[in-house]
């Protein structure tokens, strides 16, 4: 399904609490539209002002063009035609008769729509005569050329301000910097010659390639904006400027500019107060006098390790530490304006400066548990409003192995405690308990799925020959604790693909497809059996370069990650793989602790997961097939991309915000799994959510095919033993499942199936049982139900989905029954329940019903301005 542009995501999220009834939702009339084209009473004097800014243009570029020498002088002049308040400018008219439309500037809130046009000097007469026609009327009695005409408000000679193409402002014409020039061929075939006669004649700096980009060639020149602005009256007149989009402006720039592209953002940093969200670093330490680190810090740096401070010498703290506070590190240097913080930092160094965990299992979880502590003890000053904790830091199980197994150990165990809420004390073979989960106390923990090290292409070969580095990411189990049940497990995709302008890299490419896995990343394909389903999330890791004869790797900075470096000289560093992934996913985690800083932390959990989308390429591999490969069922394709992937890449702008088509509703609430009843344990409460439906608006789309989104997420308690730990269902204390109603099932025969599925799981060892809906869910019942978080996707008729407006979460069986601990039974446990419904039409408003049957007032969401970087660039989106 289409996914609507960022300008539609301005509404938050709908927090729907239990007792919300369900009304019938409000239909809200459309309103009409204005006429086209302007109306003038004075054509005359309309036409006359037209041709009056067209002759002021040609005249102007007539002198420059004579200032100009012979061999770079142009045949025409480019001219910006701005058009009337809320009119459009056809520019379709605009890009005929010998005319060139450049570009166009939509209308905003302080400008109107305009368009850049290229008009060779022979042209200017018979251009001139069309506006001139307005004045006259056809056989009809209307205005001749009216629709080329009536809208335009006036004509000037296009200025370097007017090509510039980015929303911020344009930067100080007088500051040397690198620009990005989209140059049109239909202009001039010679440009980008021009262009390095004149660079090398002013002493430019400029690529030693243009791009070819659809019909455009792109090159880069890097001098100032007052200089720049001499093209404009050559034959190598851009088409477009903008700022470099491509890393190597970043990573092939000297020292001494990369610490002024710091110092630049260092002044333009706004920090969030002490007490707002912070993402705890447990890593190597941190540079804590780095300029664009410290500020957000608050002299939160600690360490875990005796006679260790809390310092980097490392750097690996310090580069998950810059990734965590800004998200997309490389948009903040780039971006122009104040850079807002919505969260701040805290660090607990957990490794030793050797840059390895200590070797014994034991010690990971006791310095993991340390650093947790640590951190909340803080140092008296005020404790952030919520936390993040993000630990890049895995190991494999044992010497010789490849990954864990799925099966829980003690660093994972301890783990999932903590993220309970329980506080813990490690022993040899077991961690035990202090007291009962508490809910309230539940923490947010986000881990790295692993990485490949070492990796060589005859370990990526497929029988034909060709390089796929999915062979060895599918047979690279994810790493220890990665398989913990209650974090958020991050592995890592890309959609890095530049490859160096050298001569040492002619020929390369990129190994990974761009919107694919990273090549650095472990999946769980190979854990066919096991109790969890991991990565939960996939970001950012950045990409490797192969030589054209596929015998050499290199992961170079370019496909690599930009971050903060430790070392006070250097500023900037490149870092990559599920490290890099996991500390922008805490980043993006703190976001949604900004914006909705009621929600707990398996609610931000879920929310991570829930607007995470597959890109093209990861769906396309996971129906990829081997020849002579036996043919997948639907539910066996979903899982093995759920298990490369997760459930793709989130975003910060759909963590912050709905769109009108495209509404999460989020639900947090209490249920208690298990009672005692005639001296047995049985399940004691299920509930049923009457979500506010927009009945009307999905009734009117009847055979259109719509989409229901639902993700469920809760703690589990550990079993503190051993022999626990082996079993496969025994692990968690309880378990929770969703299930919603059918189109034809009354209420009460819905509540008895339910009934009939808990006792069915209740043991921990039934399969959900079959029920004629289930073919509708992408993943299905059996696949879901592994770990805490459980998501899926229904899909099918708008009129069969408007039958279907309750949704049930109810208990199945875990260790706190079947071991009938007394001082669990009664508990109640938290939960998290995410709802989107999703149309394909844009124009289709599924919000309003819903917001108003909440009580919601329907607005531009107050959170909306909170941006972890000022003017994030809007990441691709992709369907479901």
């Amino acid at each position: 399904m289409p996914e609507p542009d960022s300008s539609a995501r301005l509404s938050p999220h709908l927090i729907v609490p239990w007792e919300a009834a369900t009304f019938t939702p409000r239909s809200e009339a459309a309103g009409g539209s204005g006429p086209d084209l302007v109306q003038h009473t004075d054509r005359q004097g309309h036409a006359d002002a037209l041709v009056d800014g067209l002759e002021t243009a040609r005249r102007e570029a007539t002198q420059l063009m004579q200032q100009t020498p012979e061999d770079r002088q142009p045949d025409g002049f480019a001219v910006r035609i701005e058009a009337a308040r809320d009119h459009p400018l056809s520019l379709e008219r605009l890009d005929a008769s010998g005319l060139t439309l450049m570009s166009s500037h939509p209308q905003t809130e302080n400008s109107q729509q305009d368009a850049l046009v290229w008009i060779p000097f022979d042209k200017v007469a018979s251009f001139t005569q069309r506006i001139a026609d307005f004045t006259d009327n056809t056989p009809g009695g209307n205005p001749k050329q009216a629709l080329l005409v009536a809208n335009m408000e006036q004509v000037q000679r296009a200025l370097l301000e007017h090509l510039w193409q980015e929303r911020q402002d344009l930067p100080p014409l007088d500051e040397e910097r690198w620009w990005e020039l989209w140059f049109d061929p239909r202009i001039s075939p010679t440009a980008v010659a021009t262009l390095r006669s004149l660079a090398e004649e002013r002493r430019w700096r400029v690529s030693e390639r243009a791009i070819h980009v659809g019909e455009r060639l792109v090159a880069h020149v890097a001098t100032t904006g007052n200089e720049l602005a001499f093209l404009l009256a050559t034959n190598g007149c851009p088409a477009e400027i903008r700022s470099p989009t491509f890393a190597e402006g970043l990573y092939a720039v000297d020292r001494e500019f990369r610490v002024g592209l710091v110092k630049d953002l260092a002044a333009r940093i706004e920090p969030a107060a002490p007490e707002s969200p912070a993402v705890c670093i447990l890593d190597t330490g941190i540079a804590q006098e780095h300029a664009l680190l410290k500020p957000a810090l608050h002299e939160r740096a600690y360490s875990v390790l005796p006679g260790s401070t809390p310092a980097d010498r490392i750097g690996h703290g310090t580069q998950m530490a810059g990734l965590a506070l800004f998200g997309d590190f490389a948009a903040a240097l780039e971006s122009q304006g104040p850079v807002v913080l919505g969260h701040g930092l805290e660090s607990v160094k957990i490794l030793n400066d050797a840059h390895t965990p200590d070797p014994s299992p034991r010690s990971c979880a006791e310095t993991t548990a340390n650093a947790v502590a640590t951190a909340e003890i803080g140092n008296g000053g005020p404790a952030p409003s919520g936390r993040v904790f993000s630990m890049a830091v895995t190991r494999q199980s044992g010497e010789g192995e490849n990954g864990v197994d799925g099966t829980a150990t003690l660093w994972s165990a301890t783990l999932d405690a903590l993220a309970a809420g329980t506080d813990v004390i490690v022993r040899d073979d077991r961690i035990e308990l202090i007291g009962a989960p508490d809910p309230e106390a539940s923490r947010l923990i986000i881990v790295s799925a692993g990485n490949i090290r070492g990796a060589v292409p005859h370990q990526m070969r497929r029988d034909d020959g060709t390089l796929d580095p999915l062979l060895l990411s599918d047979l690279s189990r994810i790493e220890e604790p990665a398989q913990a049940h209650n974090v958020l497990t991050v592995g890592a995709c890309t959609h890095m693909d530049a490859v160096p302008d050298s001569a040492l890299f002619r020929g390369y490419r990129a190994l990974a497809a761009p919107g694919a896995l990273s090549p650095f990343s472990r999946t769980s394909v190979a854990l066919t059996n096991a109790a969890i389903t991991k990565p939960d999330i996939v970001l950012e890791g950045g990409n490797m370069l192969v030589a054209p004869d596929d015998s050499i790797l290199d992961a170079h900075d370019l496909v690599s990650v930009a971050t903060t470096h430790h070392d006070p000289a250097r500023q900037l560093t490149w870092t990559n793989a599920t490290s890099a992934a996991t500390a922008q996913a805490a980043a993006l985690a703190a976001t949604a602790m900004s914006a909705y800083p009621g929600l707990r932390p398996e609610t931000v959990r879920a929310l991570l997961v829930h607007e995470a989308q597959w890109t093209p390429a990861m769906v396309e591999q996971g129906l990829f097939k081997k020849t002579g490969a036996p043919k997948l069922a639907k539910g066996d394709v979903m899982r093995q991309v759920i298990r490369r992937y997760g459930w793709g890449m989130p975003t910060a702008e759909r963590i912050r915000s709905s769109a009108s088509n495209a509404v999460t509703m989020i639900v947090q609430n209490t249920l208690v799994p298990y009672k005692v009843k005639g001296g047995q344990v049985r399940l004691a409460e299920l509930k049923l959510h009457e979500l506010p439906w927009p009945l009307e608006q999905l009734r009117d789309l009847a055979e259109t095919t719509v989409d229901l989104r639902v993700t469920l997420a809760y703690m589990i308690e550990p079993n503190p033993g051993r022999r626990g730990m082996l079993g496969r269902y025994s692990y968690a204390s309880h378990g929770l499942r969703f299930a919603i109603k059918g189109s034809t099932e009354s209420s009460d025969s819905f509540q008895r199936r339910l009934a009939e599925q808990a006792e069915h799981e209740s043991d921990g060892l039934g399969n959900p049982r079959a029920f004629e809906s289930n073919s509708r869910w992408l993943v299905g019942p059996r696949a879901r139900n592994l770990g805490s978080l459980h998501a899926d996707i229904w899909r099918g008729s708008a009129a069969e989905l408007a039958d279907c407006g309750t949704l049930a979460v109810y208990p199945v069986g875990g260790w706190w029954k079947a071991n009938r601990r007394n001082d669990r039974i009664g508990l109640p446990v938290s939960y998290a329940l995410l709802v989107s419904l999703r149309t394909p039409e844009v124009s289709t408003d599924l919000y309003t019903p819903i917001a108003t049957q909440l009580g919601v007032s329907i607005g531009v969401a107050p959170h909306a301005q909170t941006e972890i970087v000022d003017g994030i660039p809007i990441q691709m989106e992709f369907g479901w």
